[in-house]
């Protein structure tokens, strides 16, 4: 039931009986029991049926019974306080529900209330803690049973008996259990008989019916506005959607033209910017390749520059010792002449025999190391020293090796343009010290130096293959592996930096090798003899036949003849080498 009219005290008065969406005259929702006047509003819920109040009758007339043996409704009727309540309580916190009926219903912790919530809190909820009841309007309602802490409806404390409706929320106490009405319902009246009103007589029912029946005709008429406003709706709106679609169709359309369009023009414009690159790509050609040529021209040039001051030190460096030999032969033949006086003079005195004899051969010796000095100059004249000097100086390096706390220099050679060198063993080592600390190479013509590690050393035979780190440059490319490019009398050079790092660098910031020009006066298995000046220095330096090819490793020099120099074969350098690098240098087998 949603709401009831009652009459009490000579006045009629309209209750909501706890409905969901509430009752309302006038537009103000009932609360209390509500006197009616006539031409009131009634709406049951906001948007419910209305009702409207025609006429309040003064008093009721008496009723007949219309079948005997139905009492009349005073005489059988409960009053309002005696009609039984249903409820259903929802708890918030467990979910349990609880269900109770009569005109009294207790909520508490004891056994005695028809409600007591599960688990209750006895510091919060008390033993009989609220009540429901059914209050003088017919409606039920909450009141406190004289609890400790207090009984809250929505939030709102209980201090008079406020009436129950669907939805609210019944808290025992701050804190205590919540309880939400998830059901009302009351038990069903007896009926009672009433007279048949008289013609025209207008009665309360009547006056409803007509207000429901005048409802329902507003109603239908509001829904036929309402159906003919839909389908005014329904047409504008297919025509608002086809006049969309249509402008979307020709906006489409639209950019699709566009799109086409841009896209030959782009087409038009990348053709046109593609003939012009080519065009200038043509023209800039002459042009570009005039700049490489002017770049290799001018490459060429201090290469070029390179050669001719290193051809003219190896030019100076063989005049020089071609003077000196020169000296030494014109000496030469200035002593055999004077031992020729001296025999012609003591032939004249008639010495004796043993002082003749012992004069002759002085001469002869004489005369045979001017012939040999002679035949020296003549090879040496006829070797072009300048031009082996030209195309294998770049690939010789000074070594500068720290061993402990001192210093030493000494000369190797490139084998592998990546920077494999050999040079000797005591350039990088000594008895005290089986390895360098460092190892710093410095290539001819060149001021920065490189590191370099030991590959390989052979102690016996004075010999060590180093590599520099890094590097890629100029190498030796004509090695005698085989020991068979030596032979004696034949001219020979060697290229190397004597003196050190003192004389290789002096007055200037890059290093430059010297060049020593002899003849190959013995050459066997083990050594080669070479008939040249060399001093410390020239440790590992490469020792070139007359056909420009390394035929051993300065080793060292006669401390007895200042003018001669050890070297060691190259092919013994084969035997220490990696299995890799003899790969490399297309060594197949081992001497």
């Amino acid at each position: 039931m949603h709401a009831e009219v009652r009459h009490a005290g000579g006045e009629w008065r309209l209750a909501d009986l706890a409905s969901r969406n509430g009752t309302f005259v006038n537009g103000s929702r009932v609360g209390t029991p509500t006197v009616l006047r006539s031409g009131d509003m009634i709406s049951l819920g906001e948007t419910g049926p209305r009702l409207l109040v025609g006429a309040v009758a003064e008093g009721l007339a008496p009723t007949l019974p219309e079948r005997p043996g139905i009492p009349e409704l005073g005489t059988h009727s409960a009053p309002p306080e005696a009609r039984a309540y249903g409820v259903m309580l929802l708890d918030a916190a467990s979910g349990r529900h609880y269900e109770a009926r009569g005109v009294r219903i207790r909520i508490g912790r004891g056994h005695e209330c028809e409600v007591h919530p599960v688990g209750a809190p006895e510091s919060i909820v008390s033993r009989v803690h609220a009540e429901l009841t059914v209050g003088p309007s017919g409606g039920l309602a909450l009141c406190d049973a004289g609890s400790k802490n207090g009984t809250f409806l929505n939030d709102e404390r209980v201090t008079v008996p406020v009436p129950v409706r669907l939805g609210d929320r019944i808290t025992l106490g701050r804190g205590g259990p919540v309880l939400i009405v998830e059901g009302l319902g009351t038990a069903p009246e007896m009926p009672a008989a009433r007279r048949p009103a008289a013609p025209g007589e207008r009665t309360v029912r009547s006056l409803i019916a007509r207000g429901l029946a005048r409802a329902k005709g507003d109603s239908r008429r509001r829904l036929g506005w309402l159906l003919a406003l839909g389908i005014v709706l329904v047409v504008v709106l297919a025509g608002a959607v086809s006049g969309v679609y249509w402008l979307l169709s020709i906006q489409v359309e639209q950019t699709e033209q566009a799109r086409r369009t841009g896209e030959d023009s782009a087409h038009a414009e990348t053709e046109r910017l593609r003939r012009e690159l080519d065009i200038a790509r043509v023209a800039a050609a002459p042009a570009a390749r005039v700049e490489s040529l002017r770049g290799q021209l001018a490459s060429a040039e201090a290469r070029t520059a390179e050669l001719r001051a290193a051809l003219e030190r190896a030019q100076t460096a063989l005049t020089a010792q071609l003077a000196a030999g020169e000296a030494r032969r014109v000496a030469a033949q200035d002593e055999v002449e004077r031992l020729r006086d001296e025999l012609a003079a003591a032939e004249r005195r008639a010495p004796s025999a043993a002082t003749l004899d012992s004069l002759r051969r002085a001469v002869s010796t004489a005369e045979q190391q001017t012939q040999t000095l002679d035949a020296k100059l003549r090879a040496v004249r006829a070797t072009d020293f300048a031009a082996l000097a030209q195309q294998n100086q770049g690939a010789v390096g000074l070594v500068t090796v720290s061993l402990g706390r001192a210093y030493y220099s000494g000369t190797g050679f490139a084998i592998t343009p990546d920077g494999y060198m050999l040079t000797n063993w005591h350039v990088v080592a000594d008895s005290q010290h089986a390895r360098p600390d460092t190892i710093w190479v410095t290539m001819a013509d060149q001021a920065q130096a490189r590191y370099a590690d030991v590959i390989a050393t052979s102690q016996e035979r004075d010999i060590a293959v180093i590599k520099m780190r890094g590097y890629q440059g100029v190498y030796i490319t004509t090695v005698d592996w085989t020991g068979t490019k030596a032979r004696q009398g034949e001219p020979a050079a060697v290229i190397g930096y004597p003196a050190g790092a003192g004389f290789a660098r002096l007055r200037s910031s890059v290093v430059r090798t010297s060049m020593t020009a002899g003849i190959i006066s013995r050459a066997t298995e083990d050594v080669i003899q070479f008939d040249g000046m060399t001093i410390g220095g020239s440790s590992g330096s490469p020792m070139f036949n007359a056909n420009g090819a390394v035929i051993a490793i300065h080793r060292a020099g006669l401390p007895q003849a200042p003018g001669f120099a050890l070297a060691v074969p190259t092919k013994h350098a084969v035997s220490i080498m990696p299995i890799p690098l003899r790969g490399r240098l297309g060594i197949t087998a081992t001497p």
